[in-house]
Protein backbone atom coordinates (compact mmCIF):
# COMPACT_ATOMS: atom_id res chain seq x y z
CA UNK A 1 0.00 0.00 0.00
CA UNK A 2 1.51 3.47 -0.50
CA UNK A 3 0.65 6.49 1.47
CA UNK A 4 0.98 10.12 0.38
CA UNK A 5 2.61 13.63 2.19
CA UNK A 6 2.09 16.59 0.98
CA UNK A 7 2.57 20.60 1.42
CA UNK A 8 2.33 23.57 -0.79
CA UNK A 9 5.42 22.60 -2.74
CA UNK A 10 5.92 19.16 -2.42
CA UNK A 11 4.10 15.90 -2.84
CA UNK A 12 5.83 12.52 -2.06
CA UNK A 13 4.60 8.66 -2.02
CA UNK A 14 5.90 6.36 0.81
CA UNK A 15 5.34 2.53 -0.03
CA UNK A 16 4.45 0.93 3.21
CA UNK A 17 6.18 -2.57 2.49
CA UNK A 18 9.43 -1.55 3.94
CA UNK A 19 8.74 2.51 3.96
CA UNK A 20 10.54 3.06 0.69
CA UNK A 21 10.07 6.88 -0.63
CA UNK A 22 8.59 5.98 -4.36
CA UNK A 23 7.64 9.44 -5.64
CA UNK A 24 8.80 13.09 -4.56
CA UNK A 25 7.71 15.90 -6.65
CA UNK A 26 7.91 19.51 -7.20
CA UNK A 27 3.77 20.24 -7.49
CA UNK A 28 4.22 23.43 -9.64
CA UNK A 29 6.12 21.68 -12.65
CA UNK A 30 5.62 17.49 -11.76
CA UNK A 31 9.19 16.94 -12.32
CA UNK A 32 10.18 13.67 -10.19
CA UNK A 33 13.33 13.72 -8.31
CA UNK A 34 13.41 9.97 -7.32
CA UNK A 35 14.36 6.85 -9.65
CA UNK A 36 11.21 4.96 -10.58
CA UNK A 37 11.50 1.42 -9.77
CA UNK A 38 12.33 -0.84 -12.66
CA UNK A 39 12.78 -4.16 -11.51
CA UNK A 40 15.00 -5.34 -14.50
CA UNK A 41 17.28 -3.02 -13.50
CA UNK A 42 16.67 -2.65 -9.41
CA UNK A 43 13.42 -3.75 -7.67
CA UNK A 44 13.86 -0.74 -4.70
CA UNK A 45 14.07 2.63 -4.85
CA UNK A 46 14.68 3.92 -1.58
CA UNK A 47 15.76 0.86 1.05
CA UNK A 48 15.79 1.80 5.30
CA UNK A 49 18.78 0.00 5.69
CA UNK A 50 18.36 -1.43 9.87
CA UNK A 51 20.38 -3.11 11.61
CA UNK A 52 22.52 -3.83 9.01
CA UNK A 53 24.23 -2.26 5.99
CA UNK A 54 25.15 -4.19 3.10
CA UNK A 55 25.87 -7.89 2.31
CA UNK A 56 26.68 -9.77 6.05
CA UNK A 57 29.37 -11.81 6.27
CA UNK A 58 28.61 -15.66 5.74
CA UNK A 59 24.45 -14.34 5.76
CA UNK A 60 24.61 -14.32 9.61
CA UNK A 61 25.62 -12.32 12.78
CA UNK A 62 26.44 -14.15 15.99
CA UNK A 63 25.64 -13.17 19.90
CA UNK A 64 26.47 -14.99 22.63
CA UNK A 65 27.31 -18.21 20.82
CA UNK A 66 24.08 -17.96 19.00
CA UNK A 67 23.51 -17.71 14.94
CA UNK A 68 20.78 -14.98 13.56
CA UNK A 69 20.35 -15.02 9.54
CA UNK A 70 20.49 -11.44 9.10
CA UNK A 71 19.75 -10.48 5.44
CA UNK A 72 21.57 -7.69 3.52
CA UNK A 73 20.53 -4.28 4.46
CA UNK A 74 18.64 -5.78 7.53
CA UNK A 75 15.00 -6.60 8.53
CA UNK A 76 13.26 -3.03 7.30
CA UNK A 77 14.05 -3.62 3.82
CA UNK A 78 10.75 -5.48 1.98
CA UNK A 79 9.09 -5.52 5.56
CA UNK A 80 5.27 -5.62 5.40
CA UNK A 81 4.80 -5.64 9.50
CA UNK A 82 5.48 -1.89 9.83
CA UNK A 83 3.18 -0.34 11.44
CA UNK A 84 1.88 3.48 9.79
CA UNK A 85 0.73 6.42 11.08
CA UNK A 86 -0.41 9.62 9.10
CA UNK A 87 1.07 12.12 11.56
CA UNK A 88 -0.91 15.26 9.18
CA UNK A 89 -0.75 15.89 5.90
CA UNK A 90 2.24 16.66 5.30
CA UNK A 91 3.95 14.03 7.88
CA UNK A 92 3.36 10.29 8.16
CA UNK A 93 5.82 7.99 10.07
CA UNK A 94 6.38 3.98 10.07
CA UNK A 95 7.66 1.96 13.44
CA UNK A 96 8.57 -1.56 14.00
CA UNK A 97 8.83 -3.12 17.57
CA UNK A 98 10.85 -6.12 18.44
CA UNK A 99 8.87 -9.80 18.36
CA UNK A 100 9.25 -12.94 18.39
CA UNK A 101 9.68 -12.96 14.50
CA UNK A 102 12.38 -9.87 14.74
CA UNK A 103 14.58 -11.72 17.47
CA UNK A 104 14.84 -14.79 15.27
CA UNK A 105 16.80 -12.30 12.78
CA UNK A 106 17.89 -10.04 15.11
CA UNK A 107 19.02 -10.95 18.87
CA UNK A 108 17.88 -7.33 20.76
CA UNK A 109 14.45 -6.18 21.70
CA UNK A 110 14.07 -2.56 20.20
CA UNK A 111 11.78 -0.48 18.53
CA UNK A 112 12.05 1.86 15.16
CA UNK A 113 10.69 4.51 13.60
CA UNK A 114 11.62 6.16 10.38
CA UNK A 115 9.49 9.29 10.17
CA UNK A 116 8.57 11.32 6.88
CA UNK A 117 8.06 15.17 6.34
CA UNK A 118 7.77 17.62 4.38
CA UNK A 119 8.65 21.43 5.10
CA UNK A 120 9.05 24.06 2.42
CA UNK A 121 10.91 22.04 -0.76
CA UNK A 122 12.72 19.91 1.68
CA UNK A 123 12.04 16.39 2.54
CA UNK A 124 13.23 15.06 6.27
CA UNK A 125 13.66 11.25 6.71
CA UNK A 126 14.27 10.94 10.68
CA UNK A 127 15.15 7.52 12.05
CA UNK A 128 14.64 7.01 15.49
CA UNK A 129 15.85 3.97 17.54
CA UNK A 130 15.25 2.49 21.17
CA UNK A 131 17.10 0.23 23.24
CA UNK A 132 14.36 -1.60 24.90
CA UNK A 133 16.24 -4.34 26.35
CA UNK A 134 18.30 -5.36 29.42
CA UNK A 135 21.41 -5.64 27.74
CA UNK A 136 23.44 -3.10 25.17
CA UNK A 137 22.48 -3.62 21.41
CA UNK A 138 24.68 -3.14 18.26
CA UNK A 139 23.19 -1.60 15.10
CA UNK A 140 24.26 -0.01 11.91
CA UNK A 141 22.14 2.11 10.26
CA UNK A 142 21.60 4.42 7.06
CA UNK A 143 20.05 5.82 3.81
CA UNK A 144 19.77 4.11 0.29
CA UNK A 145 17.93 6.76 -1.78
CA UNK A 146 17.80 7.02 -5.61
CA UNK A 147 17.87 10.30 -7.27
CA UNK A 148 16.50 10.69 -10.92
CA UNK A 149 19.06 11.45 -13.47
CA UNK A 150 16.66 11.65 -16.38
CA UNK A 151 18.63 10.42 -19.55
CA UNK A 152 17.52 11.10 -22.78
CA UNK A 153 19.48 11.91 -26.31
CA UNK A 154 20.52 14.71 -25.34
CA UNK A 155 21.48 14.34 -21.69
CA UNK A 156 23.56 11.53 -20.25
CA UNK A 157 24.85 10.16 -16.90
CA UNK A 158 28.34 12.06 -17.50
CA UNK A 159 26.22 15.56 -17.74
CA UNK A 160 25.91 15.07 -13.92
CA UNK A 161 28.14 15.68 -11.19
CA UNK A 162 28.53 15.45 -7.47
CA UNK A 163 29.19 18.30 -5.47
CA UNK A 164 30.81 18.74 -2.06
CA UNK A 165 31.23 21.71 0.42
CA UNK A 166 34.64 21.80 -0.24
CA UNK A 167 37.73 20.61 -2.67
CA UNK A 168 38.05 17.01 -1.60
CA UNK A 169 40.57 14.34 -2.77
CA UNK A 170 38.26 10.67 -2.17
CA UNK A 171 39.23 7.04 -1.80
CA UNK A 172 37.08 4.78 -1.61
CA UNK A 173 37.39 1.20 -0.13
CA UNK A 174 37.04 -1.74 -2.63
CA UNK A 175 34.10 -4.60 -2.39
CA UNK A 176 35.08 -8.04 -2.96
CA UNK A 177 33.71 -10.16 -5.29
CA UNK A 178 31.73 -11.32 -1.93
CA UNK A 179 29.80 -8.25 -1.87
CA UNK A 180 32.09 -7.46 1.52
CA UNK A 181 35.12 -4.59 2.36
CA UNK A 182 38.35 -5.60 1.40
CA UNK A 183 41.87 -3.91 2.36
CA UNK A 184 41.89 -2.08 -0.60
CA UNK A 185 41.56 1.14 -1.50
CA UNK A 186 40.84 2.82 -4.77
CA UNK A 187 41.23 7.09 -5.18
CA UNK A 188 38.38 8.39 -7.01
CA UNK A 189 39.20 11.10 -9.77
CA UNK A 190 37.39 14.41 -8.62
CA UNK A 191 38.40 18.16 -9.64
CA UNK A 192 37.94 20.60 -6.80
CA UNK A 193 34.37 20.11 -5.94
CA UNK A 194 33.26 17.93 -8.16
CA UNK A 195 32.81 14.17 -9.05
CA UNK A 196 31.86 13.86 -12.45
CA UNK A 197 29.25 10.94 -12.66
CA UNK A 198 29.80 8.59 -15.62
CA UNK A 199 28.79 4.87 -17.36
CA UNK A 200 31.74 3.25 -15.83
CA UNK A 201 32.07 4.57 -12.29
CA UNK A 202 30.24 2.04 -10.49
CA UNK A 203 31.87 -1.03 -12.41
CA UNK A 204 33.08 -2.10 -9.06
CA UNK A 205 30.26 -1.21 -7.78
CA UNK A 206 29.58 1.43 -4.68
CA UNK A 207 31.94 4.00 -3.76
CA UNK A 208 32.11 3.81 0.07
CA UNK A 209 33.73 7.07 1.61
CA UNK A 210 34.88 6.34 5.18
CA UNK A 211 35.17 8.84 8.07
CA UNK A 212 33.86 12.21 5.74
CA UNK A 213 34.43 15.07 7.33
CA UNK A 214 31.43 17.29 4.98
CA UNK A 215 27.33 16.88 5.64
CA UNK A 216 26.18 17.59 2.51
CA UNK A 217 26.58 16.70 -1.01
CA UNK A 218 24.49 17.99 -4.04
CA UNK A 219 23.33 16.22 -7.26
CA UNK A 220 23.37 18.90 -10.56
CA UNK A 221 23.51 18.71 -14.10
CA UNK A 222 27.21 19.99 -14.64
CA UNK A 223 25.97 23.55 -16.09
CA UNK A 224 23.40 24.14 -13.76
CA UNK A 225 24.22 25.50 -10.18
CA UNK A 226 21.08 23.90 -8.09
CA UNK A 227 19.86 20.72 -8.29
CA UNK A 228 19.19 18.01 -5.01
CA UNK A 229 21.13 18.88 -1.97
CA UNK A 230 21.45 15.88 0.45
CA UNK A 231 22.33 16.88 3.99
CA UNK A 232 23.09 14.39 6.54
CA UNK A 233 24.54 14.81 9.99
CA UNK A 234 26.48 12.88 12.19
CA UNK A 235 26.88 10.11 9.78
CA UNK A 236 30.25 9.32 9.37
CA UNK A 237 30.09 7.24 6.56
CA UNK A 238 28.79 7.99 2.90
CA UNK A 239 28.39 5.84 -0.16
CA UNK A 240 27.57 6.47 -3.88
CA UNK A 241 26.01 4.12 -6.34
CA UNK A 242 24.41 3.07 -9.24
CA UNK A 243 23.79 0.50 -12.07
CA UNK A 244 25.79 0.95 -14.95
CA UNK A 245 24.03 2.89 -17.42
CA UNK A 246 21.49 3.25 -15.19
CA UNK A 247 19.46 6.58 -15.03
CA UNK A 248 19.80 7.33 -11.16
CA UNK A 249 22.46 7.67 -8.13
CA UNK A 250 22.37 6.39 -5.05
CA UNK A 251 23.18 8.69 -1.85
CA UNK A 252 23.33 7.12 1.14
CA UNK A 253 24.59 8.05 4.39
CA UNK A 254 25.84 5.48 7.00
CA UNK A 255 25.48 5.08 10.63
CA UNK A 256 28.34 1.65 10.61
CA UNK A 257 28.98 0.16 7.10
CA UNK A 258 29.33 -3.33 5.15
CA UNK A 259 31.03 -6.01 6.79
CA UNK A 260 34.84 -6.76 5.97
CA UNK A 261 36.14 -9.70 4.39
CA UNK A 262 37.74 -10.51 7.77
CA UNK A 263 34.83 -9.05 10.22
CA UNK A 264 33.94 -11.29 12.91
CA UNK A 265 30.41 -12.64 12.80
CA UNK A 266 30.09 -11.54 16.48
CA UNK A 267 28.04 -8.77 16.43
CA UNK A 268 29.53 -7.10 19.45
CA UNK A 269 32.62 -7.18 18.13
CA UNK A 270 31.71 -5.74 14.11
CA UNK A 271 34.03 -3.04 13.97
CA UNK A 272 31.58 -0.42 12.94
CA UNK A 273 28.84 -1.11 14.07
CA UNK A 274 27.09 1.41 17.03
CA UNK A 275 26.43 0.36 20.55
CA UNK A 276 23.56 1.99 22.36
CA UNK A 277 23.10 1.17 26.05
CA UNK A 278 20.37 -0.29 27.88
CA UNK A 279 17.13 2.52 27.45
CA UNK A 280 19.35 4.81 25.15
CA UNK A 281 17.47 6.66 22.14
CA UNK A 282 19.43 7.92 18.92
CA UNK A 283 17.37 10.09 16.58
CA UNK A 284 19.28 11.50 13.23
CA UNK A 285 18.13 12.65 10.20
CA UNK A 286 18.50 12.44 6.01
CA UNK A 287 17.18 16.01 4.59
CA UNK A 288 16.82 16.22 0.50
CA UNK A 289 16.14 20.10 -0.15
CA UNK A 290 14.85 20.62 -3.88
CA UNK A 291 16.46 23.98 -4.85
Amino acid sequence: MQHTIENEKLICIIESNGAEIRSLKNKETGEEYIWQVNPSIWGSSSPVLFPAIGNIKDEKIEYNGEAYAMPKHGIIRNNDKLIFEQVSVSQCSFSLTSSHETLKQYPFKFSFTVEYTLVEKRLIMNYSIKNQDQVAMYFACGGHTAYACPLNDNTQLSDYVIEFPDAVSLETVVLGTSGLLTDEKRKITTYDTLLPLSDTLFNEDALIFMDVDFDWVRLRKQNEEKGIVVRFTNYPNLALWSKPGADFVCIEPWLGVTDREDEPTEISKKSRYKKLDVGGCLSFAIETEIE
